[in-house]
């Protein structure tokens, strides 16, 4: 075979391409993250931004925590440094204002020298019956489920694709695969966050940055434990009902989860173990479904 067409096959299947200094190693080598740099937003509170950073930096990776009231981020920070050994920085900003997104992710990216890995963990939902919601509430929940993860994104983007790699891992939810009464806003959100992640991966891979999605399910933190243990009022009597019957009949193992399962998940799409998946959404639902 001429040389000139045996060159042209191996560009064209992207043979010159394949890792194959993966081939002799474990996985956990693989999901080692010293050295990289990743950012997460939503990390202040008690759920899942919080259990991310800790997962990748007790993977190695310095971790910006992103959120908007800084003592909690700052606190969090704190506890990743010290449990993990890593750098932590905390970033104060709302990320329903895009100007204060782009400043955190460029502030983010100063203080850290880099960015490998960003995490768009945005949540802000009103439930409800859909006829009994205001304008606002709508308004609020598709801001807080959708386009701060689309300001996220974006912002990270001014710093990755200039250095052709890197990483972007949206969170959405099971709930953007099923239906399921008063989070009709909420859930076509996460509907969007899957489309949305698939429809970027598809513009951006090919200039090396790679987009992928979690997509939780029922997650247990200590807020919702407290409620669900001793409901105050009726729309919390009403959410712990929902959940009872989620985990009964949609939830296949039968139980909720811990944030740091999903952080979990979260981890391995960080890491260089995940590097040949691109534009999908995972499920850690625990089997969640709704027939």
């Amino acid at each position: 075979m001429p040389q000139d067409v045996e060159t042209d096959w191996v560009q064209l299947l992207g043979l010159d391409q394949l890792p194959e200094h993966v081939v002799g190693k474990r996985v956990t080598d693989l999901m080692d993250l010293s050295g990289k740099k990743a950012f997460v937003t939503g990390a202040g509170g008690d759920g899942l931004g919080q259990a991310i950073a800790h997962r990748l930096g007790g993977l190695g990776a310095d971790v910006a925590l992103i959120g908007r009231t800084f003592e909690k981020v700052q606190r969090r920070a704190q506890e990743v440094e010290q449990r993990w050994g890593v750098r932590a920085v905390p970033v104060k900003a709302d990320m329903s204002q895009w100007d204060q997104v782009h400043q955190a992710v460029d502030q983010a990216y100063g203080e850290l020298g880099g960015l490998d890995i960003m995490v768009n963990n945005p949540v802000m939902v009103a439930a409800g019956p859909f006829e009994k919601q205001t304008q606002q509430e709508i308004d609020y929940t598709v801001l807080g489920s959708l386009t701060m993860m689309m300001y996220g994104a974006h912002a990270a983007l001014q710093h990755l694709l200039p250095q052709q790699s890197g990483k972007i891992i949206n969170i959405g939810a099971v709930g953007g695969r099923i239906q399921q009464r008063g989070l009709v806003v909420y859930n076509s959100c996460k509907a969007g966050v899957i489309g949305f992640t698939r429809n970027l991966a598809h513009e951006v891979a090919p200039r090396g940055v790679n987009v992928l999605g979690v997509a939780p399910g029922i997650m247990i933190k200590a807020e919702m434990r407290q409620y669900l243990l001793d409901p105050q009022d009726d729309r919390q009597r009403a959410g712990r009902d929902a959940i009872r019957e989620a985990i009964t009949h949609q939830v296949q193992l039968g139980r909720a989860s811990l944030p740091e399962e999903a952080a979990n998940v979260v981890a391995f799409l960080a890491s260089e173990a995940a590097d040949y998946m691109c534009g999908q959404t995972i499920d850690v639902a625990g089997g969640q479904w709704m027939g």
